[in-house]
């Protein structure tokens, strides 16, 4: 009897230290990071800067008075992503062909190719740009675009841009496509729902995708 007492004894004593040690533990580490909500990405649909061209590589320019151009991406490209993201860009001074990979942008070893709507050099890259979603800073030419680019027969290209209403109805033509081709592929059947029924695209959607669900939404949206 005595022995089985001893043995409980300690049992016990065992019991108590390890949840001291485990309710320590937890003490220590931090607090989970609460992810960010998934915005609408409206915004990039109905917002659409004056004077702004906009090309089938989901990318913007608008011509400097030098005949430079500002170029960047689509803001509908990095709300599908989600900030925080990364951005890979090519050095001043290295020439683009039209058609060749101009940017990259990144998140959690994922990446989507975006392509030069022109050929050129480029003449100076934007490094500060990542975190912006929308058309935030463009029309001062100090936000969201990505390059100064120097041109290859610019006037030739030009035609075959968009512009105002035309860019406008390209963009809700392409949220459309867009929220057509990530229902189909939402993890969540809810969300994959609400957007079959004509509901908003969440800001972030590609980031609960896997790799080549990211693979199929380049050569779908992205490709030559």
């Amino acid at each position: 009897m005595v022995a089985l007492l001893v043995a409980l004894t300690i049992l016990a004593l065992l019991a108590a230290d390890y949840y001291l040690l485990r309710r320590g533990r937890r003490a220590e580490e931090p607090e989970p990071i609460p992810l960010p909500g998934l915005e609408p990405l409206s915004a990039a649909v109905t917002q659409l800067p004056a004077g702004v061209f906009l090309q089938p590589t989901f990318t913007w320019s608008r011509i400097r008075p030098d005949g430079d151009l500002w170029v960047g991406v689509h803001p509908l490209l990095f709300g599908l992503v989600g900030a925080p993201y990364g951005i890979e860009l090519l050095p001043n001074g290295e020439h683009v062909d039209k058609g060749a990979p101009l940017a990259r942008i990144t998140k959690g070893g994922r990446s989507l190719t975006v392509r030069s709507p022109v050929g050129g050099r480029i003449a100076e890259g934007n490094r500060a740009i990542a975190g912006e979603t929308d058309w935030k800073g463009l029309n001062g030419g100090n936000g969201s675009w990505l390059y100064r680019i120097i041109p290859e027969q610019v006037g030739r290209e030009v035609s075959s841009w968009m512009m105002a209403e035309q860019a406008a109805d390209w963009t809700r033509r392409q949220y459309e496509r867009l929220r057509e081709h990530l229902s189909a592929l939402a993890v969540s059947p809810e969300l994959a729902r609400t957007m079959a029924d004509g509901g908003e695209v969440p800001a972030g959607i590609l980031a609960t995708l896997d790799d080549a669900a990211w693979t199929t939404f380049e050569s779908t949206f992205l490709g030559h």
